[in-house]
This record gives C-alpha cells, sequence and structure tokens, in this order.
C-alpha cells in the first residue's frame, strides 16, 4: 500500500508541473484565441534564468526563483508586443505556426546563451527527503506539490474577486463587448502572455527539480497541452484536473506497465503512451475535455 501512495504522490508532484502549464495554456486560449506551442520553451527559459540567478550567479534560492518569475514575465510581454498583438483575430493556422516558430527561436536562443549541456539548479531541496504520513518523499515533490496549490488558489482569488481577473473573464466571454464596456482588451492580452509566462516559469522551474535543466525538457509542454485538451480548453479548473490525471497515469503505467511482457511482445516504455491513450479515450467519449463545453451557433 505504502509503495502505491508514494506512486501517486510522484505522479501528483508531476501532474501539478503539467497543470502548471496548461493553466497557462488556456489562460493565453482563452483570452487571445492563441493555441500556444511555445508553451514548453516559455518553461525551459525560466527554468534557464533561475539557473542562471542561482547557480551561476550564486543568489538565494528564493531571490532566484523571484528574479527569474519576473524576467519571465517580461519575456511574456515581449512575445506578446513583437509576435501576437497584431494576430488576434488572424486563422488559426496562421497564430500556431507563428508559436511554433516562436518555439524554435527561443530553443535556438536558449542553446547559444547556455549550451546543449545539462545542468542543475542549486536549490535546498536537492536530494532531501520529508516524512509524510508514514511515507518517506522528496523535499522538492512537496514543495511542488504545495507551491503549486498556493498557485491554484491565488489564481482561483484572483479570477472570482479581483476586477482585473473579472476584467480578464469577460474578454475571454466576448472580446468585442468587453471593449465596448471599457475594458482595454490589449491590455488583458498582454497580461494573459504575462500570466502564462509566469505559470511556465514556475513549471519549468520545479520540472528543473526533478529532471535538470536542458533544451529538450521543452517537451514537456505537449503533454501539458494534452492535459489542457483533456480538461477542457476553456476551463482553468479542467486543466488542474488533466494535469493530475495525466501525471498520475504516467506514475502508474511507469511503475506498474513498462518493461511488461504478455507472450512474447515486450512492452517497452509505455509511461508516455498512457498518458496520451487516457487523452484519447475521454476525448472520444468527450470531444470537447472534461469540462469544455460545445458552442451553439443560434442563427
Amino acid at each position: 500500500m505504502e509503495k502505491v501512495l508514494e506512486i501517486v504522490f510522484n505522479g501528483v508532484s508531476m501532474g501539478a508541473i503539467y497543470a502548471l502549464l496548461a493553466l497557462g495554456f488556456v489562460m493565453i486560449f482563452k483570452s487571445t484565441g492563441i493555441l500556444n506551442f511555445a508553451q514548453g520553451e516559455l518553461a525551459m527559459a525560466g527554468a534557464f534564468l533561475c539557473y542562471t540567478f542561482a547557480t551561476l550567479a550564486q543568489l538565494p534560492y528564493v531571490l532566484s526563483f523571484v528574479l527569474a518569475l519576473a524576467a519571465a514575465g517580461v519575456l511574456g510581454a515581449v512575445v506578446d508586443v513583437v509576435f501576437f498583438r497584431r494576430m488576434v483575430g488572424e486563422p488559426v493556422f496562421s497564430t500556431i505556426m507563428v508559436t511554433v516558430g516562436l518555439a524554435c527561436i527561443l530553443t535556438s536562443l536558449a542553446g547559444f546563451l547556455w549550451g546543449h549541456d545539462v545542468y542543475s539548479i542549486v536549490s535546498p531541496f536537492t536530494d532531501g527527503t520529508a516524512a509524510v504520513g508514514g511515507l518517506v518523499v522528496s523535499q522538492g515533490s512537496l514543495y511542488t506539490i504545495a507551491v503549486s496549490v498556493l498557485l491554484f488558489l491565488l489564481l482561483l482569488l484572483f479570477f472570482n474577486r479581483s476586477l482585473l481577473g473579472i476584467a480578464m473573464k469577460g474578454t475571454a466571454e466576448d472580446a468585442d463587448t468587453a471593449g465596448l464596456m471599457g475594458i482595454n482588451v490589449r491590455r488583458i492580452h498582454a497580461l494573459a502572455w504575462v500570466l502564462g509566462a509566469v505559470l511556465a516559469a514556475v513549471a519549468g522551474i520545479f520540472l528543473a527539480e526533478q529532471s535538470f535543466v536542458r533544451l529538450s525538457m521543452s517537451h514537456t509542454g505537449i503533454k501539458a497541452m494534452a492535459a489542457a485538451i483533456l480538461g477542457g480548453m476553456e476551463s482553468l479548473g479542467g486543466a488542474i484536473l488533466g494535469g493530475l490525471l495525466i501525471g498520475i497515469v504516467e506514475s502508474l503505467a511507469a511503475n506498474y506497465l513498462s518493461g511488461m511482457e504478455l507472450g512474447n511482445f515486450h512492452f517497452g516504455d509505455i509511461k508516455d503512451v498512457a498518458a496520451f491513450a487516457i487523452m484519447i479515450l475521454v476525448l472520444m467519449i468527450r470531444p470537447h475535455g472534461l469540462f469544455g463545453r460545445k458552442k451553439v451557433e443560434r442563427v
């Protein structure tokens, strides 16, 4: 039983990272209509920024974390102004290709600035363990879950209690009507990119705690997109649930299905396959995701 709980705990930790990335996807998509294929690259950039401050500059970890988030926010604002301010309302395939191009630019720029080696962030949680209800878990995973829950609660308060958050929800529902009511839609779009980039940076830093800082960590963005689609691309709660489901399924599959043999057939490592299989199964039953809504066009 302890082993199962430990596996689920690790799955929740990884799922929290997917959920943070998926929240960024949903926030940008709901506000601007842009499906951001560069979300994983924004996470990678956040991890490299934290590595620069914490390991290279040897600043305290908390200060490095905050500085990396601030820099990621600036990067999100620059991305909005330079790439997407004029793309809102353009055909979906055009905006998707721009985000794919942005992903390539960010990867190339990171390779130029930091190289192609694997790095680690100097962190107080590295190799540390903690006892939780009889389980021995890594401090890094515990820290990931605790900070993610705090961020989820803060986002919930932001969108339901603050005027800015309510304005973002209104703009997501109908940008034209929001503009007529005096909401600065461009500023709301920029804020969505800033928040999306900051959430990606948090996810990237947490991911680096578990698997080091490297260029290929941007591939995690694809799984996070699967989590966002699974939950429903317009639902923040769905993005969180989708991320947690994929994280737990991955963890269970890695421990119980990978390497399994059935007759002469060897399954190999099917951790990634299992996660996407769940997503496909759910979407075949609910094409709009667990919490997505089918749009009804009235004539």
